[in-house]
This record gives C-alpha cells, sequence and structure tokens, in this order.
C-alpha cells in the first residue's frame, strides 16, 4: 500500500484544497468503507463485484500503474484496465485508450490483484476535458484496456456517497462516520464540488444552487444551449428565445424569467399577434409578474434598459399600434425619436443619458428598438427545495414554463417543434 493512504500517518506536503489531496482522500474512503467502495465500483465497472476481485491495493502520484514485469508466466493472462475520467459534470471521452510513452504521474491507481486494475485522472476546475485518460504509459506491464475512458462527474459520486449516508439501515456506522469526514473535507475545501441532485443537497452554496437549477431547465427544454447558467435557448417560436431559472439576487427564491419581444424580430412576431399579448398580460392572474423591459438593441446584445410611467397595459397598447412602422433607428433620427418615446411615456427623459452613453458616443450609426416585456413566476426558495425533495420541482417550473408558451401560442416544452434549431440572423434587430 502507498503509506501517504494510511489514515494515521500525515501527508501535508501539498495545501488541503488541493487536488491531490482530495484524490487522496477520495483512495482513502475507498480502503476503509467497502460500501463506498462498491458503490463507486458500481459507476467504474457496473459489471464488477467487489468481493469477487482480488484484494484492492491502493496508491496514489505514481508513475507506474503495476508491479508486474511484461513478462507473463504460461498460465498468466494479462491484467484487465479502466481508465477513469473524474472531473466535475464530467463530459463522456470518445477518445480511445491507446499506448503512450509520454511522462505521467497517475492521481490513482486501485488494483485487484491480477485481474483489473483503475486508473483515475482527478480534476476539480470546469476546464476543458484532457486527453491524459486515453494516452497511458504501460511502462511495459501487461494490460488491456477498456475501449474508451469511463467519465464520472463529481456531483454523481457525491450523490452517489450521500445516498450511503442517508441509509443507516443497511451501511454500517463506521462508513457513514468515514463519508461524513470526507463530505467536511470536501464541504471545507472543495465547496463548489458537492453534489445538486436536488435543491436539498445544494445546501447554501449558491453556485450548486445555480448548477441544479440550471440542470433541471435542460431536462425540461431538452437542449444544452445558452448564453450562461440558468439560461436555455428555446424553439419553435419567433416571439421568444430564452428562458432562465435561477435564484434571486437575495437568495430567497426561485425564479422562472422569460423575456417575449426582446428584440426588434420578436416584438414584431409578438404585437403582430394581439392574442397572445392579450394572454401574457392575463397570466397576472395565474402568479406571474408582467413587467416593462424596454431598451435597445445593436447586433445581438442589448443596451440601455429603461422603463417610462405608462403601465404594462398601455405600454402593450402602444406597441400593438406602433409596431407596423416601428424599425431600426438611425443616428440622424435619434434625437427626434426619443423626444416621442418621452411624450408618449415609453422611457423616462433621464434614460437618454444612457443611451448617450451607449450609442452616441460611440460608432455606432443605428439602434433598435426592442419594446420587450420581463415575465416572472417565483417560488420561496424552502418550498423549491421541499418540491425538489419530493420530485415535484421539475414539473412545477415545466408547468409555468408551459403556461407562457402557450399564451404565445408556441409548442410546449417536450415538443420536436420546441427543440428545432432556429436561425437567428433576424432575431438581432
Amino acid at each position: 500500500m502507498d503509506e501517504r493512504l494510511n489514515f494515521f500517518k500525515p501527508y501535508e506536503r501539498v495545501s488541503a484544497s488541493h487536488e491531490n489531496q482530495l484524490t487522496r482522500a477520495l483512495l482513502v474512503v475507498l480502503r476503509y468503507s467497502p460500501a463506498a467502495h462498491q458503490a463507486w465500483l458500481q459507476l467504474v465497472a457496473p459489471d464488477r463485484r467487489i468481493h469477487a476481485l482480488g484484494r484492492p491495493e491502493f496508491a496514489t502520484q505514481r508513475m507506474q500503474m503495476s508491479s508486474r514485469g511484461p513478462a507473463l508466466a504460461e498460465d498468466e493472462e494479462a491484467m484487465q484496465g479502466i481508465s477513469v475520467w473524474l472531473a466535475p459534470d464530467a463530459a463522456t471521452l470518445t477518445a480511445t485508450v491507446e499506448e503512450s510513452d509520454r511522462s505521467q504521474i497517475l492521481d490513482g491507481i486501485v488494483t485487484y490483484g491480477t485481474e483489473l486494475v483503475v486508473v483515475i485522472e482527478n480534476k476539480i476546475t470546469w476546464a476543458e476535458a484532457t486527453d491524459q485518460p486515453a494516452r497511458l504509459n504501460l511502462h511495459g506491464s501487461p494490460v488491456v484496456f477498456k475501449k474508451e475512458p469511463v467519465s464520472i462527474s463529481w456531483q454523481r459520486l457525491l450523490d452517489v456517497f450521500s445516498d450511503l449516508v442517508d441509509r443507516e439501515d443497511l451501511v454500517p456506522a463506521a462508513d457513514r462516520m468515514i463519508l461524513g469526514d470526507f463530505f467536511e473535507l470536501v464541504e471545507e475545501h472543495f465547496p463548489k464540488l458537492g453534489p445538486y441532485s436536488t435543491l436539498g443537497r445544494c445546501g447554501d452554496h449558491r453556485f450548486r444552487l445555480d448548477r441544479r437549477l440550471d440542470s433541471l431547465l435542460e431536462s425540461i427544454v431538452q437542449r444544452s444551449d445558452g448564453k450562461a447558467t440558468g439560461w436555455r435557448n428555446l424553439g419553435g417560436t419567433a416571439k421568444i428565445f430564452m428562458a432562465w431559472l435561477g435564484l434571486d439576487k437575495a437568495g430567497g427564491f426561485v425564479c422562472l424569467r422569460m423575456y417575449p419581444a426582446d428584440t426588434l424580430g420578436q416584438a414584431r412576431a409578438f404585437y403582430r399577434d394581439p392574442a397572445s399579448v392579450r394572454a401574457v398580460l392575463a397570466l397576472r392572474e395565474e402568479g406571474w409578474t408582467i413587467e416593462v423591459n424596454f431598451h435597445w438593441g445593436f447586433t445581438a446584445t442589448g443596451y440601455a434598459w429603461s422603463r417610462g410611467p405608462v403601465p404594462v397595459d398601455a405600454y402593450c397598447d402602444y406597441w400593438l399600434r406602433a409596431i407596423g412602422q416601428t424599425r431600426e433607428v438611425v443616428r440622424a433620427e435619434w434625437e427626434a425619436y426619443w423626444s416621442q418615446l418621452v411624450a408618449d411615456g415609453i422611457v423616462p427623459g433621464i434614460a437618454k443619458q444612457e443611451f448617450d452613453a451607449e450609442f452616441t458616443a460611440s460608432k455606432r450609426n443605428k439602434a433598435s428598438p426592442r419594446p420587450g416585456l420581463a415575465c416572472e413566476f417565483r417560488w420561496p426558495l424552502a418550498d423549491a427545495r421541499k418540491l425538489d425533495d419530493k420530485g415535484l420541482l421539475a414539473k412545477a417550473v415545466q408547468e409555468r414554463l408551459d403556461q407562457m408558451l402557450a399564451a404565445l401560442l408556441a409548442p410546449l416544452t417536450g415538443s420536436k417543434a420546441s427543440r428545432s434549431v432556429r436561425a437567428v440572423g433576424a432575431d438581432w434587430i
């Protein structure tokens, strides 16, 4: 056994937050907790059972994966090998494992007699996948590796370990204590790695809560594309492009936000359909907040948000009348156009300062009015946790998301049309 994995011997050459410390801690857990080891093995090699393998030996930060020499006895067979890519939200690696002459330091090695060896490449950041799990220096060891590396996310592994801690009826107290110590290490030095299969398991970590809500929205709309965490693109309608699910700034509410008419192209589709406008405004009776979201656009970016004195109903009536004549405004028309918007109560006069900073003082010669709406539905975080614990939060969010899409006469989530890829060129104006 690697002496660095003896629980009672200090190992202090690197900081507690270094990824090598996390690898060491994981191997210690696997060594001392058969329940955790079997759960780990279920992720790495679902067809293997710890009791049917040779006694495991553990090593960390070693160049060679096996002490067996290249020569095999007449009745010996080559050892089977599995290369594991362990990282936050680890993407599936498709590269074929191949022998390499590269210099390597293997983060973790678990050897089961002469039957199986598992080598681990561990990362704690959300960087791009490395090719290291697929390029292994065998140093002459007689190991035949599985064709492709096995990708395991830290969140998934920690979630599995959390399940063990919760099962007092199946998992011995000693194993649960070891896992408890392991979770304390993760919480203190690697808080972003914690599990986020439910809001309850995210604790009070904003990062993990945001990741949970992001993955929840992805599962609902069945699309992974979006401009940032919490955002997902929608398809099937020209009236809206994106939805956002996340926490409000104070962190007390889970918010679903949707922005119809967020560009001039979307606004033309929205306000030319009065029934959709009325249906969206009617969602206020269902608990939605609908507010003015007027701003300006140039290419794909929005600028200079402002809200005038007119209420949202009058604002929508205004654009129902005006959308047919609304177009990009060239620089020579900016002053007159602004004066008209101020006179009509669409923007406050003071908002011209921000417009001037973003447009007048720039080299831009056109500005597109974007007469959008900001629509939001909220759940108190405590209520959302309870729903998520029961497996009901995704359904609750989906119902509200579909409520808005139905008002927009758009395909509901899960339909093929809602996942279609849209051209966005005209959507920028």
